[in-house]
């Protein structure tokens, strides 16, 4: 009797062994997907980069044409934050702006983003304000509700 407990024992754990390195190497083999859009910004941003070059320290808004916002960040972190931007939305640089014309206003999508900033820097205020909320210092950022979309998430997937 004991031999049979041993036996199946052992035939079980070695099925469990089993199962857990099957799971293992399922989930190591996952693949991360790249962004498809970022070779593109990437170009756009080189481009940009190289008509600017040695200013990239100076001021946005002493850089860059029709600059509203972030106008003290840098020339050169402006770029990242563009770049951000075009991740958090799923898009390039042409979805607000006219190619090789960054200063057009021509697309509405460029005043719904600075609009859109308005939105998040009022809401992290608001959050700041609720005493409640105090210890997990909240924030909100673009990615809290478009998650690599243009359109808001408004109900769970």
């Amino acid at each position: 009797m004991k031999t049979t407990i041993t036996i199946l024992s052992i035939v079980f754990l070695g099925l469990w062994l089993a199962d857990c390195s099957t799971a293992n190497k399922s989930t190591a083999t996952a693949v991360v997907q790249p962004d498809p859009l970022a070779a593109d910004r990437t170009k756009h941003a080189d481009r940009v980069r190289a008509d600017i070059a040695g200013k990239e320290n100076m001021a946005a808004d002493s850089v860059f044409e029709n600059i509203s916002r972030l106008k003290n960040v840098s020339a050169a972190r402006l770029l990242v934050v563009m770049d951000i931007w075009g991740k958090v939305l799923g898009v390039s640089c042409d979805h607000c702006h006219v190619n090789n014309e960054w200063a057009s206003e021509v697309k509405p999508e460029k005043e719904i983003t600075r609009q859109m900033m308005d939105l998040v820097n009022n809401l992290n205020k608001d959050l700041k304000n609720m005493d409640a909320l105090k210890s997990y210092q909240p924030s909100v950022s673009c990615y809290t509700c478009h998650r690599g979309d243009t359109r808001p998430a408004t109900r769970p997937k």
